[in-house]
């Protein structure tokens, strides 16, 4: 009888080219929600140094991949936000995928945690820094891109809310 393998089930939409021109909206968590970038007060949220470092590899992202804009993003304590719009560039061999973007980003801030924890001292984090994939929405209109955007710049304030809310 053949080994029965554990086999994950992809998050990506089935037929999106994830290279094409097009918008994305993502979220990327921590591993287990640890709260790793700051925390909310008075409806902001505060960036710790780490999650200035998410913050700053963010936004250099196009500087590596020239094809990508990006047009929004939210750190918050236990995840990210961000819009991406891929396939800007018109050379099909420069494309690259959200799932390549996003890799390398979590790739960068995981080094550049580690670095932080030698030169500077920064807590380690638990077990692994990130949540082992990112959720995605496609961005089909501007309505959607205008609301998603709204969410992602309202996110520190209604968390703040929520837990208040929670408390009582």
């Amino acid at each position: 009888m053949p080994e029965q393998r554990y086999r994950r089930t992809s998050l990506r939409y089935p037929d999106y080219d994830y290279s094409q021109p097009g918008a994305v909206f993502v979220t990327i968590n921590t591993h287990n929600h640890q709260r790793l970038f700051g925390c909310i007060a008075e409806g902001q949220m505060r960036l710790s140094p780490q999650g200035r470092c998410v913050h700053e590899i963010w936004e250099r992202l196009p500087e590596r991949f020239p094809d990508i804009i990006l047009v929004d993003c939210v750190v918050m304590p236990d995840h990210f936000h961000g819009i991406i719009v891929t396939g800007t560039n018109p050379d099909e061999s420069a494309r690259h995928t959200v799932g390549f973007v996003i890799a390398s980003f979590k790739n960068q801030v995981a080094a550049a945690w580690r670095r932080g924890v030698v030169e500077e001292g920064w807590p380690r984090y638990q077990g692994k820094l990130w949540h082992r994939d990112y959720y995605d929405r496609i961005i089909r209109n501007e309505k959607e891109l205008e609301a998603i955007r709204e969410y992602i710049r309202g996110n520190p304030w209604r968390l703040e809310d929520r837990r208040q809310w929670q408390a009582r």
